[in-house]
């Protein structure tokens, strides 16, 4: 008689955190971190369907799997806080160095959870090529941005920092555009953090390298705008004024007028 069908294939989760880390660098996979707890109704359904859906289950096994209670251990609610998870189900997919490649913030059924995890597998294979350039070399300018703007898009901004400023010191001999990338970007994350020297410093050192005319724009806008946050009103005005004049048909000059007919609203307001 025939031999039996082969079991179906279950989800293997590794229920502590650490190891599932050690593994996922051992094997060279990413990560996938199942935050959970008792009382999550949707979490319990995650487990019922999804996880129990046989494609699921099969393209999971490309992935190393972790469940996280964030109301268990100690070290298990420090992991929930670390990936800033705010909700239940979260569903965080990880790099084996531990940086986010993307999230499911709530509930996902077995028709759409094996596209988001093909999609996560594209994104995990470049942060993956740029972990190991960085493993090769620690002061590889090109890895380090790279991986800096990817954290940065995912709104990781003290990791994307850290990154970023290593590119910039260490990016003398790249070329114009990713040396006013990593400029860019850090300076936007210098502003929102308040360091406005820094960012000033930084889009100057951009504007410097000669952008072409939409790139411009933008860092001047970033430099209006971090004139104005510091309480240099005149010089953010002006600033905006000079991106309308060489640039009026682009999307950021449109922007660079709202901020200055709000300013002069703001302005008409206090004068009231």
């Amino acid at each position: 008689e025939p031999p039996p069908p082969p079991p179906p294939v279950a989800i293997q989760w590794e229920k502590n955190f650490a190891q599932a880390v050690k593994k996922a660098r051992k094997a060279g996979k990413p990560i996938i971190v199942d935050f959970w707890a008792d009382w999550c109704g949707w979490c319990h359904r995650l487990d019922k369907t999804t996880y129990a859906d046989p494609w699921v289950a099969r393209k999971v096994q490309d992935f190393v799997a972790a469940k996280v209670d964030t109301e268990g251990s100690r070290k298990e609610r420090d992991v929930a806080v670390k990936y800033q998870v705010a909700s239940l189900p979260t569903i965080v997919f990880l790099s084996p160095m531990g940086r986010q490649l993307g999230r499911v913030n709530g509930f996902q059924g077995p028709g759409q959870f094996p596209r988001t995890l093909e999609a996560v597998m594209q994104v995990a294979h470049r942060v993956m090529s740029w972990e190991d350039a960085l493993a090769r070399n620690p002061d590889d300018p090109r890895a380090l941005l790279a991986l800096g703007a990817h954290l940065y898009e995912q709104e990781y901004f003290d990791d994307a920092r850290e990154l970023l400023k290593q590119a910039v010191a260490r990016d003398a001999g790249e070329d114009p555009e990713n040396r006013r990338q990593a400029r860019m970007l850090l300076a936007i994350i210098e502003h929102v953090t308040r360091n406005y020297a820094e960012a000033e410093k930084l889009v100057k050192e951009a504007l410097a390298l000669e952008p072409g005319v939409e790139e411009e724009s933008r860092l001047l806008f970033v430099l209006g705008r971090t004139y104005v946050s510091s309480g240099r009103q005149a010089e953010g005005v002006a600033t905006f004024e000079v991106i309308v004049r060489q640039n009026p048909q682009s999307p950021i000059a449109q922007k660079a007028r709202d901020t200055l007919v709000n300013m002069g609203r703001q302005k008409s307001d206090r004068l009231h």
